[in-house]
């Protein structure tokens, strides 16, 4: 099985079906060898592991996220990610599928303590339509997971859905992987904004995957425009958002590959996604 980097689980708005394309582009606006690379609201971070896929130098990548994936990508980079106690968490998941829902919502109930890291990626993995859940301070919210699933007579779709994508073995040998491929990273656990605060060389280059407008279900949300306004004072470098609408003449539109998806297989059309250049 190989053993390159991954996303370690679906999450509504991951860019890794398209996060080549993205990357593409990125590349191509990198002014110089010793550019960095800013991967604003990283989420997931489809970006920053392609590009490190791709032979970025981790010295180069900045990542940035006010959710619990900032915490985990900031453990992630410092090496304290305490892969001990997450495998005591994968190893309380029931043997039976059927009763992962039950246990899953059990776990989002507990006191966080000090395991919200560890904890973070068995929930988001299980998530409802991969659906951001975050840790609020007190308690884990937009916890809503799912069932497993098996088809019907009449489904389009002919094998089961499991609770958790990807399953907590694969969840694990992910992880692992980037335990020790994202060792060195930086990522910073913080509102966007405040990134302006900092220097950003205009040899730099910056995308941001913002939560999607007119959407809900993200626990932050920020006005781009203003982000993009108040960016252009304090840096040249060029800068990237992905959309689900172009917002500029200057948008590529991206290609998704494969089926419209979903389970029942009645889905109209397929997401549309613009990479917009400022």
């Amino acid at each position: 099985m190989s053993n390159l980097m991954r996303v370690p689980c679906a999450y509504q708005g991951g860019k890794q079906r398209i996060a080549a394309q993205i990357v593409d582009r990125l590349l191509e606006a990198s002014p110089g060898p010793d550019s960095k690379f800013y991967d604003l609201c990283c989420g997931s971070a489809a970006i920053s592991i392609e590009l490190i896929n791709r032979g970025i130098d981790l010295s180069r990548i900045i990542m940035l996220d006010l959710s619990s994936w900032g915490a985990f990508w900031s453990s992630i980079g410092s090496g304290s990610f305490n892969m001990n106690a997450f495998d005591r968490i994968l190893s309380g998941l029931p043997n039976d599928k059927r009763e992962f829902k039950a246990h899953i919502s059990a776990l989002s109930t507990l006191p966080v303590d000090d395991n919200e890291i560890e904890m973070y990626p068995v929930l988001q993995a299980s998530s409802f339509g991969g659906k951001q859940i975050w840790y609020n301070g007190e308690r884990w919210v937009n916890a809503c997971f799912r069932d497993y699933w098996e088809p019907t007579a009449t489904s389009v779709r002919r094998s089961p859905a499991n609770p958790m994508q990807p399953s907590p073995t694969e969840l694990r040998r992910r992880i692992n992987i980037l335990v020790s491929g994202m060792k060195g990273v930086t990522c910073y656990k913080m509102d966007i904004m405040e990134i302006l605060n900092t220097s950003i060389p205009d040899n730099s280059v910056v995308y941001v995957d913002p939560p999607y407008q007119s959407t809900t279900g993200y626990s932050f949300g920020f006005d781009i425009m203003l982000f993009v306004k108040r960016f252009r004072k304090v840096s040249q470098a060029p800068l990237f958002i992905s959309e689900g609408i172009p917002l500029n003449d200057d948008a590529l539109q991206l290609k998704f590959g494969g089926a419209k998806g979903g389970i029942s297989g009645v889905r109209r059309r397929k997401h549309q996604e613009w990479l917009s250049r400022f």
